[in-house]
């Protein structure tokens, strides 16, 4: 073959003297397979391969490491104390699980997207199942997924065979996150749905009560020993149930519009916000705001000239509009006893004190909203101290309650004094936390061998946390 210049400047290819012309386009075609291929392609092929080859690896021996750890994990003793009724309580906190994922699935909005996809999803005549069905078939995987973990954790912790746990939680988390899907297209779903969820909390709730009072303990571990075949039908039903359950709410995608989408699209935007920056006040302001919104009318109390007495009865005013703080601590005191004749000393106390934290973190609103605003204090011109002395007086009558439920199962003497001890650290924690400053995110990360760390941003968080830690440590050392 001979090169030539063609007359419009290009180089050509041409056969042997006497063969027709080559055209342009398969001059191109032949330098692109030729050239190119032969001098950089396989080489590129090659370098692309031992990358993803290098990746699979190392990935591979990492999960490897994982999931050998995982299993050496699960199928070592348990955590549950000898003799204790751990069937029961792995059946009470699966249940809770998968009420309190019920609950969540309805509030987040199972199917979100974001505003542009939403107006996208608006603007377009294409179908919606398409649109959303791997955000519908992703969701599916990740719930169920989570809570086979959860799951397995909760059966080790009760010292039982943990693939009926993770076998009943993996089916019921697919039924219920495809039916709350299907519930968002339906009206009549949506009515069948919501008391199954809250029917499944309030069981959990009588298994716990049961577990801590001891009434029907016997009947609910009888029904847990059935046979083999019940068992084995009740998953096959619960199997059933989660497949017809998936192809309704696959079938009902087409039926959602941006109104069902942007239900939960607020929730998610705050959870985003609040994880990318580290701050979970983000995400309680936000619940806090949805609450006060959905609460319709409220009444004006009048609290009188005498601000002794006014302090005191706006915090009950307060406290009155929120029942739910009651509900929760209550629910949260039933399942600590629950829990009391299956986990060890140690744990049970790490467990009061970190669920003490949580649920009393409320009950200092006022002080949080007083620390956060500095033009809010400036408006009570210097009385903003008493307001602050109130919050943490409503706040240290919480804590001693919820010490006075829990510290006669830990403690059999000397129970006066871990009460106290209990009482002033739980609400130091709560105060140090609430009374935090805006996280300054301005400090460099400082170089490590493992990367380089915020430690400054560590440290302002870790401000509340840090004393409920030592705290613990202290409560189980000296009970």
């Amino acid at each position: 073959m001979t090169r030539t210049s063609s007359e419009s400047g290009e180089s050509a290819w041409l056969l042997p003297a006497g063969g027709p012309e080559v055209s342009a386009r398969l001059l191109r075609r032949r330098l692109r397979t030729g050239v190119h291929a032969s001098t950089h392609r396989r080489p590129r092929r090659i370098s692309d391969i031992y990358i993803w080859v290098l990746a699979v690896v190392v990935l591979g021996a990492f999960a490897a490491g994982s999931l050998r750890r995982v299993a050496r994990l699960l199928t070592g003793p348990g955590w549950a104390v000898h003799g204790a009724p751990g069937k029961l309580f792995a059946a009470a906190a699966v249940l809770l699980l998968l009420g309190g994922l019920a609950r969540l699935l309805r509030a987040a909005g199972p199917v979100t997207a974001s505003s542009a996809f939403r107006f996208w999803l608006l603007a377009t005549p294409a179908s919606r199942r398409h649109l959303l069905r791997r955000r519908y078939l992703g969701l599916i995987a990740v719930i169920a997924v989570l809570s086979c973990v959860i799951a397995a954790l909760v059966a080790h912790a009760a010292s039982v065979a943990a693939l009926p746990a993770v076998a009943v939680a993996a089916l019921a988390s697919v039924t219920l996150t495809a039916g709350s899907v299907w519930g968002q297209a339906s009206e009549t779903a949506e009515r069948v749905l919501l008391p199954a969820g809250r029917s499944v909390g309030a069981l959990s709730m009588l298994l716990f009560g049961s577990l801590a009072t001891g009434v029907g303990r016997g009947r609910a571990e009888a029904a847990l020993r059935a046979p083999p075949a019940v068992g084995i039908a009740l998953l096959a039903a619960l199997g059933v149930v989660a497949l017809a359950c998936c192809w309704r709410g696959y079938r009902a995608l087409d039926r959602i519009d941006v109104g069902v989408l942007r239900r939960g699209q607020g929730l998610w935007t705050a959870g985003q916000a609040s994880v990318a920056s580290l701050d979970g006040f983000m995400l309680a302001d936000f619940l806090a705001e949805q609450r006060a919104r959905s609460a319709g009318r409220v009444r004006s109390v009048a609290i009188g000239s005498s601000l002794a007495m006014a302090l005191p009865r706006s915090e009950w005013a307060r406290l009155r509009r929120r029942p739910w703080l009651a509900l929760r601590a209550a629910a949260g005191a039933v399942v600590w006893w629950g829990c009391r004749p299956v986990l060890p000393a140690p744990a049970l106390a790490a467990l009061a004190l970190v669920a003490g934290y949580f649920l009393l973190l409320p009950l200092a609103g006022t002080l949080r909203q007083l620390a956060s605003g500095p033009g809010l204090r400036a408006q009570f011109a210097g009385e903003d101290r008493w307001l602050s002395r109130a919050s943490v007086g409503t706040t240290v009558l919480g804590v001693a309650a919820w010490a006075a439920v829990t510290i006669p199962g830990l403690a059999a003497s000397g129970g006066a004094v871990l009460a106290i001890i209990v009482t002033a650290g739980i609400t130091a924690a709560i105060c140090r936390t609430v009374t935090r400053p805006p996280l300054d995110y301005s400090k460099p990360p400082v170089p490590t061998p493992f990367g380089d760390i915020p430690l400054d941003l560590y440290r302002q968080l870790a401000r509340g946390p840090l004393l409920l830690a030592v705290l613990i440590l202290v409560v189980v050392l000296i009970r």
